[in-house]
């Protein structure tokens, strides 16, 4: 059966392991556990804990009038920090707009 942990579960275990001076085989067996779960969890707690934070950045939405009376709404535009403009056509395919939005 596996083991389940949650994240601050296997952090516990961690720092119990950590403060007890024992070798890694020796702390396993007391806890009745594989030296490679104590390995997996310290990796991913490492990893958890030195994640970059998230670029993703708010949106908002505005809608303009048209600068003309005869000028049509012909899509959506954004405009990154770094500068990029990015036009979208009215009616453009969803997945499409994802992947032009994920590249920058």
């Amino acid at each position: 059966m596996r083991d389940r942990r949650t994240p601050a579960q296997a952090k516990a275990l961690v720092g119990r392991y950590q403060m007890s001076g024992l070798s890694v085989k020796a702390f396993c067996a007391e806890e009745f556990i594989s030296p490679v779960t104590l390995y997996y969890w310290r990796k991913r707690l490492n990893l958890l804990e030195n994640q970059e934070p998230s670029m993703l950045i708010p949106v908002r939405l505005e809608q303009s009038e048209p600068e003309r009376p005869t000028d049509e709404l012909k899509g959506l535009e954004l405009v990154y920090p770094n500068g990029v403009h990015l036009s979208i056509p009215m009616g453009s395919d969803l997945n499409t707009i994802r992947e032009l939005v994920m590249l920058f």
